[in-house]
């Protein structure tokens, strides 16, 4: 078995979903408008990235067309939007985010190791987790593993210490430099702010623990709904109501 960290926040925010979606691949199931924001924003990093690597610094109006041909031409982020002034609005808040992201770049650029840099960790001897490291960057403290967020609120001390995403990724980065990460940083690019982890022996022991939970849910067939607030945007609330 071969699964993403994607699949596997998509598992733990509600199974039912990640049975329609990735077993079952229902048809239409679009990205939610954060979700969508998110990845073409993550996107356009990348891309920033990428140039910044090969020694090209691009200009603001260069990713301001990048972002632009990904929000609206890209039909692999299959975007719900409730209006079409929804859709402008949520564009002129990633453009916010990455004018802030240019500026601070144009004066202290990162110096770049790798972007977007894809892991494949095993868990046993018939499970294999895959995912990227979005930027490994050189600074004063070490090599840095950089995460970028585009939610106004700040994940609090637990969670970032029980983020499934960072582990695996300070896992991929032994299995890739053998050694440990000196740093892994949340940069979040709506509030302008940087927040920093670190990982523990008792973080990985918690992360295999959760591995094996997980895989043992889903050997089981164990594929229940899991209700939340977050089911109001949720683009499998049909099907989830003829679930029985």
């Amino acid at each position: 078995m071969e699964i993403t960290i994607d699949q596997l926040y998509e598992f733990k925010a509600c199974p039912l979903r990640f049975k329609l979606r990735y077993k079952d691949q229902v048809p239409g199931l679009k990205v939610t408008e954060n979700d969508g924001l998110r990845e073409a924003v993550m996107m356009t990093l990348t891309y920033f990235y990428m140039k910044l690597r090969e020694g090209k610094f691009i200009s603001m109006e260069q990713l301001k067309e990048k972002f632009s041909s990904i929000w609206y031409g890209d039909k692999a982020i299959n975007i719900v939007f409730d209006t079409k002034a929804s859709q402008r609005k949520r564009e002129l808040e990633a453009l916010g985010m990455l004018n802030n992201f240019h500026r601070q770049q144009k004066f202290a650029p990162d110096k770049v190791i790798a972007v977007n840099i894809e892991f494949r960790i095993p868990f046993g001897e018939d499970l294999f987790i895959t995912g990227r490291i979005p930027l490994i960057r050189e600074t004063s403290r070490g090599m840095e593993i950089v995460n970028f967020k585009t939610s106004s609120h700040k994940q609090d001390e637990f969670w970032n210490r029980t983020d499934m995403a960072l582990t695996l990724q300070a896992i991929g980065f032994h299995s890739m430099f053998k050694q440990e990460v000196d740093s892994m940083c949340l940069q979040y690019l709506k509030l302008g702010t940087s927040v920093y982890a670190q990982r523990r022996k008792k973080d990985y022991q918690r992360l295999y623990k959760q591995i094996r939970l997980f895989k043992e849910h889903m050997e089981k067939g164990w594929y229940y709904p899991r209700e939340s607030y977050a089911c109001d945007k949720c683009p499998a609330k049909s099907y989830c109501m003829e679930w029985c």
